[in-house]
């Protein structure tokens, strides 16, 4: 994307209805109609939301895509941004401090409907409810499990293979399945990252964090089990790159997600109070 390049950009009104123009300067943009010097139509509809933008070479280029763009029905045009798709030839800007600035958009998986955010009075949080059909979309922590597995004294930690925070090191775990009960979780995720059978001993705690695979907030619910080593050969493996022993006075820094710090912390602090011999 060059510097004199031309951005066809889509907005999002506080009414829900939808907005289009063009410009050299999207950030700027976004912002001039938020202070209601856009232009009339958003003026009295603020706050606006970004949610697609589509590089041209050229002005003209832009406004012939503005004026294609203007005639798809409200639902295709909704279609096309939620999935990302091109607009008139060019790709959806996903790179840059633009990209940043999109706002997803999200569709109501009972009709498909597009969902809005929503306060009611008697709610301390706000919702997602769908303009169609009324359905209300709770957000839900999403469940993981890992473990951590023990010997002589010493935690196995595994060393991330992918992102997010690839080449940090990492608890043993992940996502559970539809069906999977935590604990049997924790043994499958071990397994397949590190190659050997754990016999969990006990839960551990459970740690609340914000994901880092979506743009949307997602929570994760993680659940730790204290566990020993039981058979297998150990091997990384799965989303590993690598795997270590570690003691409580020479962990690594480089740890991946928030929480995990926390979850180390205490595994520390408990490792001192049941062994001070350590």
């Amino acid at each position: 994307m060059t510097s004199d390049s031309w951005f066809l950009y889509a907005l999002r009104c506080a009414d829900d209805t939808l907005y289009t123009g063009v410009t050299t300067d999207v950030v700027r943009r976004l912002r001039e109609h938020n202070t209601g010097r856009g232009a009339s139509y958003t003026a009295g509809r603020r706050p606006v939301t970004l949610i697609g933008v589509w590089p041209f070479p050229d002005r003209s280029a832009a406004q012939k895509a503005e004026a294609r763009f203007r005639r798809l029905p409200r639902r295709t045009k909704l279609e096309r941004i939620a999935r990302q798709l091109p607009a008139a030839g060019s790709p959806f800007c996903r790179d840059g401090a633009i990209a940043e600035r999109i706002q997803p958009l999200r569709f109501c998986p009972r009709c498909a409907g597009l969902l809005t955010p929503h306060k009611d009075p008697d709610d301390e949080r706000s919702r997602q409810i769908c303009t169609v059909c009324g359905t209300i979309r709770y957000r839900n922590a999403k469940p993981c499990a890992g473990a951590l597995v023990e010997e002589h004294g010493h935690l196995l930690l595994v060393k991330r293979a992918v992102e997010p925070y690839m080449g940090c090191w990492d608890i043993p775990g992940g996502f559970l399945e539809v069906d999977e009960h935590p604990e049997a979780g924790a043994i499958r995720e071990v397994r397949e990252e590190t190659g050997l059978a754990i016999e969990p001993t006990g839960l551990f705690g459970i740690y609340v964090d914000q994901n880092s695979y979506d743009a949307v907030g997602t929570y994760c619910l993680n659940i730790y089990y204290s566990a020993r080593v039981v058979g297998g050969q150990e091997q990384p493996d799965d989303d590993a790159a690598d795997l270590a022993w570690f003691s409580p006075v020479d962990l690594p820094r480089e740890i991946a997600f928030d929480h995990a710090h926390q979850v180390l912390a205490d595994w520390v602090e408990k490792t001192a109070r049941d062994r001070p011999d350590l």
